[in-house]
C-alpha cells in the first residue's frame, strides 16, 4: 500500500495541514512539553509529529503499517524509530519500543477489528511510563451523524462512545489505571469557528433531548469525535522483559 502516502496528499493542502494542526493544539495542547518521550500510532502526512516539534519534543517513536507512510515522514521529521506493522500485529514490537510519557493514536482505533482491541490496548498501556497518558481519538457513535464516517472508509470497523470507552477500558483489566474521556472540540481560531461551535451545541443539545425523550442510553459527549484518556498512575504494568 505504498501508494496510500499520495491518496492522503490528494486529499490534503497546506491550509488542512495547519488546520489539524491548530485542532491538536487546542485539544492537546496541555498534554504534552518539552523532553517528553513519544510514541505516535497512524502518523499520516505529519500533523502531530508538526505540534510535537512545536512544543518541544525531539523523542519520537512512530508506527505506521504503510512503509509508505513512513518513508514520507521520515524525509520531513526527525523521528528516534519508526516501524513497520498493522495495529493487529503491534505486540510483536513488544520487545523494541521504549517506555512512554505518551502514547497518541488519531483516527486508527476505528480500523482495528473488535477482537482485537483489549490486545492492542493492553500492549500501549504496558509501555507508559508511571504518569504517562495514553491519547486515543476516534469517531464518536453517540452522534448519530457519524454514521457517515462509519461508512465512508471500507476499512473502517467501528464506532465508538464514551459508554463504550470505559467499558474498553475495563475489558482490558488495565492495572492502576485512571480513564478520562473528552470531546474533540473545534478551535475556536475564526468568526467561522465560533459560528460552528454555537451551532454544534444547538445540535447536540437537540440530540441529547431526542434520546432522552427515547427512553434508554443517552450520553454527555456528542462531538463526531471523542478522545479517550488513559493515565498509569503507578508502576505496576511495567513493560514484559
Amino acid at each position: 500500500m505504498a501508494q496510500y502516502i499520495d491518496y492522503l496528499e490528494s486529499i490534503s493542502s497546506p491550509a488542512t495541514f495547519r488546520r489539524k494542526c491548530q485542532w491538536l493544539e487546542h485539544n492537546f495542547g496541555a498534554l504534552f512539553s518539552a523532553g517528553q518521550e513519544v510514541l505516535e500510532i497512524g502518523p499520516g502526512r505529519g500533523e502531530f509529529l508538526h505540534f510535537a516539534k512545536t512544543r518541544g519534543i525531539s523523542s519520537v517513536d512512530v508506527i505506521d503499517r504503510d512503509q509508505g507512510v513512513l518513508d514520507y515522514i521520515q524525509t520531513r521529521y526527525s523521528i528516534r524509530n519508526a516501524w513497520s506493522r498493522s495495529a493487529e500485529d503491534i505486540s510483536s514490537l513488544a520487545t523494541s519500543m521504549q517506555l512512554y510519557d505518551r502514547i497518541f493514536v488519531l483516527q486508527v482505533m476505528e480500523h482495528i477489528r473488535t477482537e482485537s482491541l483489549t490486545g492492542f490496548i493492553q500492549v500501549l498501556y504496558k509501555h507508559l511510563k508511571p504518569g504517562g497518558k495514553l491519547i486515543i481519538t476516534v469517531p464518536n457513535g453517540a452522534n448519530p451523524l457519524s454514521v457517515v464516517e462509519r461508512y465512508s472508509d471500507i476499512t473502517h470497523h467501528n464506532l465508538f462512545s464514551e459508554n463504550s470507552l470505559r467499558e474498553l477500558v475495563q475489558l482490558a483489566g488495565l492495572s492502576g489505571a485512571a480513564t478520562q474521556v473528552q470531546g474533540y472540540r473545534i478551535p475556536p481560531v475564526s468568526l467561522l469557528d465560533i459560528v460552528r461551535i454555537i451551532l454544534q451545541k444547538a445540535l447536540h443539545a437537540a440530540l441529547k433531548a431526542l434520546l432522552v425523550v427515547n427512553g434508554g442510553v443517552f450520553f454527555s459527549i456528542y462531538d463526531p469525535n471523542v478522545t479517550l484518556i488513559v493515565e498509569r498512575i503507578d508502576d505496576s504494568a511495567a513493560r514484559a522483559a
